[in-house]
């Protein structure tokens, strides 16, 4: 049955589909009111740490993480994401037991890329050096919103392996034909 236009005076009672809508309206606000603190007691939620930094020491910060944890070949050449020498570095993040792990979004790209070992747990802490980016993980669906000026650090333990790849889902201006949001794509190797 088509949905009736509803009656010129709003002050009588509502007919019988509008009181089917109503009701199921109060249902669906009474499911998704239990569901929002069940998904806290279930751990379905990231991490809410998040803490005040400046661009310039963030920087600085991840320099040294890059510096210290870069992955090398035998000749001790910097192993990068794509294999040549102006690629982003491979990082072998340290597990949480042995230190933080830094990533940083910058116009346009995620950096380092992260290598990371199946059932280990990681503090990740990230931030932006100069607009709004989105952190999406994919294909796992974590979605982050990274800002200038904050810290954010989430707390993971990867149980599968393979290649994931970090799509920036906030729009991050347009630079050119080879560079902008769209091109914004970083990656994370998780290894047995």
């Amino acid at each position: 049955m088509p949905l009736q236009t509803p009656k010129k005076n709003w002050w009588e009672p509502f007919n019988k589909e509008e009181r089917i809508w109503l009701w199921i309206s109060i249902a669906w606000c009474i499911i998704m009111f239990i569901m929002m603190p069940l998904g806290h007691m279930w751990n379905q939620n990231v991490s809410s740490e998040t803490y005040k930094t400046n661009p310039d020491e963030y920087a600085q910060i991840v320099d040294n993480f890059i510096k210290k944890y870069q992955r090398k070949d035998a000749q001790g050449k910097v192993i990068t994401h794509n294999g040549k020498t102006t690629g982003i570095p491979l990082v072998e993040a340290p597990t949480k037991d042995q230190g933080d792990t830094f990533l940083v979004a910058q116009a346009w790209q995620f950096r380092p890329a992260l290598v990371l070992k199946k059932n280990k747990t990681y503090r990740i802490h990230m931030s932006s050096l100069d607009y709004q980016h989105g952190f999406s993980l994919q294909p796992q669906n974590l979605n982050i919103q990274i800002l200038p000026d904050y810290s954010f650090v989430i707390t993971m333990s990867p149980n599968e392996t393979g290649k994931f790849f970090l799509i920036c889902n906030e729009y991050c201006m347009f630079a050119g034909e080879k560079m902008g949001h769209d091109s914004m794509v970083g990656q994370v190797i998780v290894e047995d």
